[in-house]
């Protein structure tokens, strides 16, 4: 595990997110995220190198469905007019949550 893998998983388990899968058998709180260009400032907010980085990152938690979710990751960085090579930030937040942000 690459060391910003392991300090983005630290910070996500501190925020009782213990589980990055979608296995409803897990407990923790449901984890959901945005892509913006730039960094929202908060404690779950991380920057990834490229696509490939941010996929490598899903991988390591065997998330479901990682196929299906690579093109539509694609489609949203194409629809934010974002290079999949240059870097973006991902923000991490609990599942239902988003428009509180």
């Amino acid at each position: 595990m690459t060391d910003i893998f392991k300090t983005i998983v630290d910070a996500l388990v501190r925020e009782g997110f213990h589980n990055l899968t979608e296995k409803k058998e897990q407990q923790g709180r449901p984890l959901d995220f945005s892509i913006t260009p730039y960094s929202l400032n908060s404690k779950l907010s991380f920057k990834f190198d490229n696509l490939e980085h941010f996929i490598g990152f899903l991988q390591m938690h065997q998330i479901a469905g990682l196929d299906d979710k690579t093109a539509a990751l694609q489609a949203t960085l194409n629809e934010l007019n974002l290079d999949p090579n240059q870097f973006f930030y991902v923000n991490f937040f609990e599942k239902g949550k988003e428009l509180e942000m």
